[in-house]
């Protein structure tokens, strides 16, 4: 079977794969030659190309995937804050506290704080759409393609589940699960910069053509919701499963994205009275 090279993809999938990589690594060195080897390119090339794609320089980026995974980290998980410094791939963890007062202007300590009251708060009441309780169960790895819209999550959904039903209806995918993975914490990361990807997954025999990116939803437990209602609506379920992640016992919130999980007869997932299982990874808790 004949697979198309490298750098015969596009290069907005290449450039894809590198921000990938880098949530992946956070903890590991990101240097530019590292990233300019998964796209592909010259180290000239991929940091004029990157800047004008992501208007980030590469090393830009990387710093502010890495504080504000931090953050995010701060908030969910009960990790120290020097755990949570060495995870984002910071030496020291003064050197994370200088560099996070400067981004977010106060200290992890007092951001961390801060936030868990106002989460506490704005999660307290009931939250409309919510169905049953929340379990704790192990999901399958799931291989899927994607497509990747960039900006606030409320604009555009629909036009990106349509493109990927009539990419699955011209290669005649049978009915599968779907997903909405929204990859940054709206609550942190500017709505620009918001990434959200729409997959479906794909059955063990398909190849997908050279265009369509592929990735791996890695299996596990999760925490897992049930949400039905209004998309608009869906936000304080996401609050008050994030909020509750750090109370599951021997688990903790895994820093992996989060995805809402259609069934797979569910047509245009978009569609405003949603239906879905909202899926927060897990992971086990360090012994004390």
């Amino acid at each position: 079977m004949h697979m198309p090279s490298p750098t015969s993809r596009p290069l907005e999938y290449r450039l894809n794969h590198v921000l990938d990589y880098i949530d992946a690594h956070l903890g590991q060195n990101l240097n530019l030659d590292c990233l300019a080897a998964l796209a592909h390119l010259s180290r000239y090339h991929f940091l004029r190309r990157f800047q004008q794609w992501s208007a980030e320089a590469p090393h830009a980026y990387v710093r502010r995937r890495r504080l504000e995974t931090g953050a995010s980290q701060l908030l969910y998980s009960s990790d120290s804050i020097a755990a949570v410094a060495q995870n984002c791939g910071f030496d020291t963890a003064d050197g994370f506290a200088r560099a996070f007062r400067q981004y977010f202007g106060l200290s992890p300590s007092r951001w961390r704080d801060e936030q868990r009251v106002m989460a506490a708060a704005s999660s307290a009441g009931p939250v409309a759409g919510q169905h049953g309780p929340v379990r704790v169960i192990q999901l399958p790895t799931a291989r899927v393609a994607y497509t990747r819209h960039f900006g606030p999550y409320d604009v555009d959904s629909a036009a990106q589940w349509r493109q990927l039903d009539i990419w699955c209806c011209q290669h005649d995918l049978p009915p599968s699960a779907r997903f909405g993975m929204g990859l940054d914490d709206p609550d942190i990361t500017a709505p620009e910069k918001c990434r959200y990807d729409v997959c479906v997954e794909l059955p063990e025999s398909f190849v997908a053509p050279a265009g369509m990116p592929v990735k791996t939803i890695a299996g596990g437990m999760h925490a897992v919701l049930r949400f039905i209602g209004p998309r608009v609506q869906s936000k304080d379920a996401w609050h008050r499963l994030l909020r509750d992640g750090v109370l599951y016992g021997r688990y903790k919130v895994a820093a992996r994205p989060c995805f809402e999980r259609y069934p797979p007869d569910q047509r245009l997932a978009c569609i405003e009275a949603q239906d879905c299982e909202l899926c927060l990874p897990l992971e086990p808790q360090m012994a004390l």
